[in-house]
C-alpha cells in the first residue's frame, strides 16, 4: 500500500509537470487571446469587465455544445475551487466560475473539447495559420452567443464602460434596435408610454452629465449612485434634496444633474418592474386586497391587521409580494431577441407521433380545438405554473417555509423556455408558517390578472413584425410535487383515497397491523384486457385474477359537478383556516377527498383542459 501511494504521488507530480510544460510551450498568441480568463475585474473601478463576460459566455457556449454535455447537460467545472474535478450542471459551473474565477493556467481547454493538437499550431509563434484557427474557433463561441462582431461593435448607443446603459437595456430586454440611425420604414406610430419611458432612460444613460466630463458620467449614473447612498445610509428625502441642490450648484453650468429627490425618483423609476406588497392575516385567513383593502382586522378570525406601535407608520403582521406578469410578457415581444421566438410553438414542424415540445401533445391540441379563436393568434401566450416550498435558512436553520409561485411561457422553443431568465417569479408566499390549504388565498391576485388576460388581453407591440396586437394568455396546467398537488387541486393527497386519478374508485386498502394505506396490486386493471398479467395468480395477490376495467376518466366539467355535489367551497370565501375536519364536505374521506373547490376553477377555460395538474417527481 505504501508503494502504491508513492507511485500515485509520483504520477500526479509527473502530470502537473507535464501540464506546466504544455503551458510554457503555449504561444504568446493564445495567451493573449485568452488573457480575459484572468482579468475578471477592472483594477480601477472594481467592476466585472465586459471582456470577461463575453469570454465567459463564449466558453460555456462551446462547452455545452460538446456531445457529452449535450446528452447529460453537465460539464467539468473549471472554477478555481472545483479544478475540473466535479461534474456538475452547466449553469451551476457558470455561476462557480463567475464567483471564483478560472482554475490557474487553464488556457487550453482540455476538459471542454480541446486537445493538445490545437496548441501545437502555436509553437511556431503568433503568426501563421495556427493562431488563426484557434482564434477562429474561439470567436465562433462568442459569435454564436452574441452574433457577428460588427453587431457587437455597432450596438446602438453602446459605450465602453457605460454600465448604466447596459442596466437600461437589461431592464427593457434590449429593445434598443428601434433607435437605429435608419429605423425601419414600417415604424410609423408614435412611441407608446412604455416605449417613451425607455427612450428617456436611454437618453439619460448616454447623455454626458456636463460638457467635457469623464466618459461614463451621466445624469442616470449620478441618480443611481445617489439612490444607492440613500438606501445604504437610510437618508431622508430632505437630505437628498440638499445633496441634489449642492451638486447642481458646484458642477459646471448647464449640467444635467437632478435638482431634487423627486426628479431622481422619476428618472430611475423606469428601470424596475411593478410589484405589489399586500398585507396578509397573521393566520393566513385572507389578504387585505381590493374590497378588503381598508379593513383593520381579519373578517374571519378577527385578529388585527397591524402591530401595535407608537409611530405614525403602521406595520402589518404579515405581507406577501406579488409581481404582475403582464408587463414581463409584453417585454418578450418588445425585445428583438425574443419576439420572433414567441411564435415558435406554432411555426415549428415535427415528425408525426413525436413530441419535442408541449405544443405537440394531445392536451395542447385539444385546447386549441375548443378555443380556435385563441389558437388563431399565434402570439397569444401559453403559461405553466409551478410552486414548491423551501427553507431559506437550510436544513440546519430554524423552521421556516417560504413558497415561490413561478410562471413560464411555453411559446418559446425547448432550449429557451426552461432557462432561468424565462422563469417568472409572480408570488412570494411569506413564512414562517406553511400555507397548507390556504394557498388559494395568496393566488387571488394572479388569478384575477389571468382572467383579465383571457377576457380582454393587453395591447402589445411585436418588434419582429412591427405590429401592435392584443395579447391574451392562458394557464395550461400546474407542476408540483405530490403534497403541493393537493394544495393546488383541492383533492387531499394522503390517506386511502389519495390517488387523484382513481378518486373514489380506488382499490387501496389498509394494512392489518400498521394501519397504513397500501396500493399493492392496484395497477393491473390499467393493463390491456388481454394482458397476461391480469390472469397471473402468482406474481401479485395470490389466486387473484383482475378482469375489471380501469376507472373512467372524468372531464373537467364532470369533476366540477362532483365538487359542487359534495359541497366543496372556495377557500377565499370561507377563510384560509376553514379547512378543519369539522368543516369538510359530506362524505370526505369515505366517498371522496375533496377538501375545497380550487381557485383555478374560476378560470373560464379550466374545465376544458385535458391535463390540469402535473406531478413533478
Amino acid at each position: 500500500k505504501k508503494k502504491k501511494r508513492e507511485e500515485e504521488k509520483k504520477r500526479k507530480k509527473r502530470k502537473r509537470r507535464r501540464e506546466n510544460q504544455n503551458t510554457k510551450k503555449m504561444s504568446y498568441g493564445l495567451y493573449e487571446l485568452r488573457s480575459w480568463m484572468y482579468n475578471q475585474r477592472d483594477p480601477v473601478t472594481g467592476e466585472v469587465t465586459r471582456e470577461f463576460v463575453e469570454g465567459l459566455h463564449g466558453f460555456f457556449n462551446q462547452a455545452r455544445n460538446e456531445p457529452q454535455a449535450m446528452q447529460t447537460g453537465k460539464i467539468f467545472c473549471p472554477c478555481a475551487k472545483c479544478r475540473n474535478k466535479k461534474y456538475i450542471a452547466v449553469d451551476t459551473a457558470k455561476t462557480h466560475v463567475f464567483n471564483r474565477g478560472f482554475v490557474p493556467n487553464y488556457y487550453v481547454w482540455y476538459f471542454h473539447g480541446e486537445s493538445q493538437y490545437n496548441t501545437s499550431h502555436h509553437d511556431a509563434g503568433t503568426s501563421g495559420s495556427g493562431r488563426g484557427v484557434e482564434e477562429q474557433n474561439y470567436n465562433y463561441g462568442i459569435y454564436d452567443y452574441y452574433g457577428h462582431p460588427d453587431i457587437l461593435e455597432n450596438d446602438i448607443g453602446y459605450q465602453q464602460g457605460n454600465r448604466f446603459h447596459d442596466m437600461v437595456t437589461d431592464a427593457f430586454h434590449e429593445t434598443t434596435p428601434v433607435l437605429a440611425d435608419n429605423p425601419p420604414e414600417a415604424i410609423l406610430e408614435e412611441p407608446n408610454i412604455d416605449a417613451q419611458k425607455f427612450y428617456d432612460m436611454l437618453d439619460a444613460a448616454n447623455q454626458p452629465l456636463y460638457e467635457g466630463c469623464r466618459e461614463g458620467l451621466s445624469r442616470l449614473s449620478l441618480a443611481a449612485r445617489m439612490m444607492t447612498i440613500k438606501s445604504e445610509d437610510n437618508s431622508s428625502e430632505s437630505n437628498m434634496d440638499k445633496w441634489a441642490g449642492l451638486f447642481q450648484e458646484y458642477l459646471p453650468e448647464d449640467n444635467l444633474s437632478a435638482g431634487n429627490y423627486y426628479e431622481i425618483q422619476k428618472l430611475v423609476a423606469g428601470l424596475g418592474l411593478p410589484y405589489e406588497m399586500i398585507d396578509v392575516c397573521i393566520d393566513n385567513c385572507m389578504i387585505f386586497w381590493k374590497d378588503d383593502d381598508k379593513l383593520q382586522e381579519c373578517r374571519f378570525c378577527g385578529k388585527p391587521r397591524y402591530k401595535p406601535t407608537t409611530g405614525r407608520r403602521r406595520v402589518p403582521y404579515q405581507r406577501m409580494w406579488y409581481l404582475p406578469i403582464t408587463e414581463r410578457l409584453k417585454r418578450l415581444y418588445q425585445s428583438e431577441m425574443t419576439s420572433a421566438s414567441m411564435r415558435w410553438h406554432a411555426e415549428h414542424s415535427t415528425h408525426h407521433g413525436e413530441i419535442t415540445h408541449p405544443s405537440d401533445a394531445k392536451a395542447w391540441k385539444h385546447f386549441q380545438t375548443l378555443h380556435s379563436n385563441f389558437a388563431n393568434e399565434s402570439r397569444n401566450v401559453y403559461l405553466g405554473l409551478c410552486t414548491d416550498g423551501f427553507s431559506p435558512f437550510g436544513m440546519s436553520g430554524r423552521q421556516y417555509s417560504i413558497w415561490p409561485v413561478i410562471l413560464t411561457p411555453y411559446n418559446l422553443p425547448p432550449t429557451m423556455c426552461m432557462q432561468r431568465e424565462f422563469l417568472f417569479l409572480t408570488i412570494l408566499v411569506p413564512g414562517p408558517k406553511h400555507p397548507r390549504r390556504s394557498l388559494d388565498v395568496f393566488l387571488q391576485p394572479l388569478i384575477d390578472e389571468l382572467k383579465q388576460l383571457w377576457y380582454s388581453g393587453v395591447c402589445t407591440f411585436d418588434y419582429s413584425q412591427q405590429q401592435n396586437f392584443i395579447m391574451r394568455a392562458v394557464l395550461l396546467w400546474t407542476i408540483s410535487d405530490f403534497p403541493a398537488y393537493g394544495m393546488l387541486s383541492g383533492w387531499t393527497t394522503h390517506g386511502r383515497l389519495s390517488c387523484p386519478h382513481c378518486l373514489g374508485r380506488t382499490e387501496a386498502f389498509q394494512l392489518r397491523r400498521g394501519r397504513k394505506p397500501c396500493w399493492f396490486d392496484c395497477h393491473r386493471r390499467f393493463l390491456p384486457t388481454n394482458h397476461r398479467y391480469r390472469r397471473n395468480r402468482v406474481l401479485f395477490t395470490k389466486n387473484k385474477v383482475v378482469r375489471g376495467p380501469p376507472p373512467d376518466y372524468l372531464s373537467g366539467q364532470e369533476l366540477l359537478d362532483q365538487i359542487d355535489h359534495y359541497g366543496g367551497e372556495e377557500t377565499c370565501k370561507r377563510g384560509g383556516n376553514w379547512h378543519c375536519t369539522a368543516n369538510m364536505p359530506d362524505g370526505y374521506g369515505q366517498a371522496h377527498n375533496w377538501h375545497k373547490k380550487s381557485i383555478f376553477w374560476e378560470l373560464p377555460y379550466w374545465k376544458d383542459h385535458l391535463l390540469r395538474h402535473n406531478l413533478d417527481v
